[in-house]
């Protein structure tokens, strides 16, 4: 029998939830705030963690980092997307290590409460299934040594690149932090993001996103052409990918598409139209969303990375493109924005030196 842990201050929600739960035949108990479930966590061990994040006292960031640094249980939050405060929070949650954030299933008079019921029980029963790491935060990790520039790039031919393409899923916000707070200055070139997230929460995350890294961040439209120091996020619904002029171009959800935004339609477009002007980037998720797409990257040229499995909340997607040797180096977010720093400059010195047209290869000769 699978075992949940209910935190919410609310004890309307508390009773929904816990008939919603147990009705689905999980063993159930609750606290009514982060103190208390932290106490119960003392001495009983739930498969999964149900999350609020208003709550008196430690809110529901607080409590999903301190449950992360303990007892490393998937934590899923729920929220009411409409509360601008909420939003903030569970993307915070996100960050610290929660896996899912959605909606929470509000009055069963509303015409989507059966879906919303059916979403959360089957998010519970895949993440309760996820193996979570322990996590320190940014400020307690052990800073480990990043290894120089000349070693980072060493044996890759690719060209000064124009597009930066990356994929997430559970545990991607961790992962995207840790990789967008590494770089020193604004990149020379687009980033292309597909993350994996709730519907309703893409503008949530969005300005999450633009709170912690130097780039500008917004949500990709079609036609759109894609400029240098941007990061563009997948819309929900839509399928994209670019062309030869970096121009987004959308698709509409054809209703067979397991994932909608795509990693793999992503990274397919990018090896079609960009090749070896591009890099792509598998970070955080579960499933194998992307290692396909990754692989005809690389095979089309492009400089492939994966996020290293062991620092990664959840390694399915990383783990999937390595095993079909998608990636060319494999690395934690931090090395990843060591080595696009690097590149960064080598393509800086190539534009001025010779008009920006050598490879990386000729680069690591001047080094």
């Amino acid at each position: 029998m699978m075992r949940v842990l209910i935190v919410d201050d609310s004890p309307v929600l508390q009773i929904l939830l816990r008939a919603i739960c147990e009705g689905a035949g999980f063993e159930v108990r609750v606290a009514d705030s982060g103190v208390k479930a932290l106490q119960i966590l003392e001495s009983y061990t739930p498969d999964i963690v149900t999350m609020d994040v208003h709550m008196p006292g430690i809110d529901g960031y607080e409590t999903t980092a301190r449950i992360l640094e303990r007892y490393a249980l998937p934590v899923v939050v729920l929220t009411a997307s409409a509360n601008v405060y909420d939003a903030a929070t569970a993307m915070r949650a996100l960050a610290a290590g929660a896996l899912a954030v959605l909606e929470k299933p509000c009055s069963p008079d509303a015409k989507d409460f059966n879906l919303r019921i059916e979403e959360l029980l089957r998010t519970l029963r895949t993440m309760s299934q996820v193996k979570v790491v322990r996590r320190h935060r940014p400020s307690e990790k052990n800073i480990t040594a990043v290894a120089a520039p000349h070693q980072l790039i060493e044996h890759t031919s690719f060209v000064a690149p124009q597009l930066i393409a990356i994929s997430a899923s559970a545990g991607g916000p961790a992962a995207l932090k840790s990789l967008l707070q590494g770089f020193q200055q604004v990149p020379p070139w687009a980033l292309l993001l597909v993350q994996h997230i709730s519907t309703g929460f893409l503008p949530s995350f969005c300005q999450w996103l633009a709170s912690v890294t130097v780039l500008q961040v917004q949500i990709a439209e079609d036609a759109q052409l894609l400029l240098p120091g941007v990061l563009y996020l997948a819309p929900e619904g839509w399928q994209i990918g670019v062309n030869a002029e970096l121009r987004v171009y959308l698709q509409a959800n054809s209703g067979q598409d397991q994932f909608c935004p795509s990693a793999d339609h992503l990274f397919y477009s990018v090896a079609r139209h960009l090749g070896r002007r591009a890099i792509g980037i598998q970070l955080s998720g579960m499933g194998r969303d992307g290692a396909q797409g990754l692989a005809e990257l690389r095979r089309m040229g492009g400089f492939t990375l994966a996020q290293e499995p062991d620092s990664a909340l959840i390694d399915s997607m990383p783990r999937a493109a390595i095993d079909m040797q998608a990636a060319c180096q494999v690395l934690t977010p931090e090395d990843i924005a060591s080595l696009l720093n690097s590149i960064a400059k080598q393509a800086a010195t190539l534009q001025a030196t010779k008009g920006g047209a050598s490879s990386c290869t000729t680069a690591q000769k001047s080094l």
